[in-house]
């Protein structure tokens, strides 16, 4: 195996675990603004509740 295989071969893993990090920080992105969004929702019916 070339240097120039072993090079790309390195890239090809660097892209992949790039991609997967970026895949994985979206979708934590995600739940979480759901899960703030959740949890707005019921501080304004604890709201309408106190009034």
């Amino acid at each position: 195996m070339s240097d120039s295989d072993k090079t790309s071969e390195a890239l090809q893993r660097v892209r992949e675990t790039f991609e997967t990090a970026a895949d994985e920080a979206e979708d934590m992105g995600e739940k979480a603004r759901e899960e703030v969004e959740e949890a707005i929702d019921e501080l304004e019916e604890r709201i309408e509740k106190l009034r």
